[in-house]
C-alpha cells in the first residue's frame, strides 16, 4: 500500500502563511520565539493574539447555548466534541445546567445568576449581561475593585489583567484594567448617569447576593 508523502515546502508556506496573519515571525509561530521577539503565550495572555483552537471552556459554552436552543444534553455535547463528564464538572462553579423534574426525558434547562454591566479593555460598556455564578462573582469583584482604584489604591485592578469573562452565550469579555481609562470614563459621565449607575450595580449586587445565600 502506497503512502502518500508529505509535501514539506506547502507546510512551510502554509505555515508562513498563518505566521503572517497573526503577526508573527516563523520562530514564534512554530513555538521557537528570539530572544528579541514575545513568545506566542505571553502575547496570547495578554490578549494581543487570539488563540487558533477552541478551548474545552468555549466549548462548554458550546454546550449551554445548544442545550438554551432546546438540543439534548448528550447531543450538544457531541456537536461541541466535549463529553458530558467533562461539561458537568465544569458546571460544578459555574451552576447552570438544572434537570427539568418533571421530564421523562431527562431533559435539562439553563439558569443564569445574575445580571451585570461589563466595562472592557476597550473602553466598552456592556449593560445587563447574563451571568452565571462563576462570572457572576468575578464581575461583582471586579466593580468592587473599580471603586478601590478610583479611590487611589493603582493595583486594585491588576488581579482582573488576564481575566476573561464569558457570558451565557459564550460571548468573551476582557476587563478594564488602566485606572487612568477607568477615572477618564467616570469623569466624562454627568453626575445623574453616575447615580443612577451606581444604584443600578447596588441593586444587582444584592440580588446576586440573594442568589448565592438561597443556593
Amino acid at each position: 500500500m502506497s503512502t502518500k508523502k508529505r509535501d514539506y515546502k506547502a507546510e512551510y508556506q502554509r505555515r508562513r502563511q498563518l505566521a503572517e496573519e497573526r503577526g508573527l515571525s516563523i520562530a514564534q509561530a512554530r513555538g521557537h520565539a528570539r530572544k528579541e521577539e514575545t513568545k506566542v503565550s505571553e502575547l496570547k495572555r495578554s490578549g494581543l493574539i487570539g488563540s487558533t483552537r477552541t478551548t474545552t471552556v468555549e466549548r462548554f459554552y458550546q454546550v449551554i447555548k445548544g442545550v438554551s436552543s432546546g438540543k439534548s444534553l448528550s447531543q450538544a455535547a457531541k456537536d461541541a466534541r466535549i463529553s458530558v463528564a467533562t461539561i458537568k464538572k465544569l458546571d460544578l462553579e459555574r451552576n447552570i445546567l438544572h434537570r427539568i423534574s418533571d421530564s421523562k426525558s431527562k431533559r435539562w434547562e439553563t439558569l443564569s445568576r445574575a445580571r451585570f454591566p461589563i466595562l472592557t479593555k476597550d473602553g466598552k460598556l456592556f449593560k445587563d449581561i447574563l451571568l452565571d455564578f462563576k462570572n457572576a462573582s468575578i464581575v461583582g469583584d471586579y466593580w468592587n475593585a473599580t471603586s478601590k482604584a478610583r479611590m487611589g489604591n493603582a493595583s486594585a485592578l491588576d488581579v482582573f489583567a488576564h481575566t476573561t469573562v464569558f457570558d451565557m452565550n459564550g460571548n468573551q469579555y476582557r476587563l478594564l484594567t488602566s485606572v487612568d481609562d477607568l477615572i477618564s470614563i467616570f469623569e466624562q459621565m454627568s453626575d445623574a448617569d453616575q447615580e443612577g449607575y451606581e444604584r443600578s450595580f447596588a441593586s444587582e449586587q444584592r440580588a446576586f447576593r440573594v442568589m448565592n445565600y438561597a443556593s
